[in-house]
């Protein structure tokens, strides 16, 4: 599984068309990730050099998008090794009461589903199909973590060799100008609006 690359998302945060501040449209679109299972119980989220790549933010806006998501309770911090999605969401602890509510609604809403597709198996086949789903899951996760690990270390040599990835919006007006080009071009006219004003 590959880091996503929701470029409508990374739009959004950078176009300014939510109210909310940068960070907190940052941690809406890793949350929704987490939940959907884009970074499954247990997985490393990439590191906040790449979520600032990523969206196009200040390193602060990405260490504050991870503290929203530490103070959700859905993600925890090991020193000198990064941030990880807890296996399980601690209701109660860390969730605010909508939070709560809504993963009660959520876990409900599920069981229902359980008892209607689980309700021609016997106890002994139930857990027979735990064990089985169990141990596809360990493989999957190994999969998961060795394929991000490999494609973390595949960013780090494109970055090494000067490979930087195209911008992530829809800017076709100058495609022949050089990103060093556009920067000097932005402040030389910032520059110049300064200077005009009175």
């Amino acid at each position: 599984m590959t880091t996503p690359r929701d470029t409508s998302a990374s739009r959004r945060v950078r176009a300014n068309d939510d109210a909310r501040p940068p960070y907190a449209q940052v941690a809406d679109i890793l949350r929704r990730e987490i939940l959907e299972g884009t970074y499954p119980p247990g997985s490393q989220l990439p590191p906040a050099r790449e979520i600032q790549e990523r969206f196009k933010v200040a390193n602060s806006t990405a260490q504050n998008a991870y503290r929203n998501l530490k103070q959700a309770g859905l993600v925890y911090a090991v020193n000198g090794r990064g941030v990880f999605v807890r296996q399980e969401p601690e209701p109660g602890k860390y969730h605010g009461p909508i939070t709560n509510y809504l993963l009660r609604d959520e876990i409900a809403r599920e069981a229902r589903a359980a008892a209607t597709e689980f309700a021609d198996l016997s106890d002994e086949e139930l857990l027979a199909r735990e064990a089985e789903l169990d141990r596809r899951w360990d493989v999957v996760r190994e999969e998961h973590q060795r394929l991000f690990s490999e494609r973390r270390k595949v960013k780090r040599e494109k970055s090494r060799r000067g490979l930087f990835l195209p911008p992530l919006h829809d800017d076709d007006a100058e495609p022949d100008v050089s990103p060093s080009e556009k920067l000097n071009t932005a402040l030389a006219e910032s520059k110049k609006r300064r200077q005009q004003q009175p």
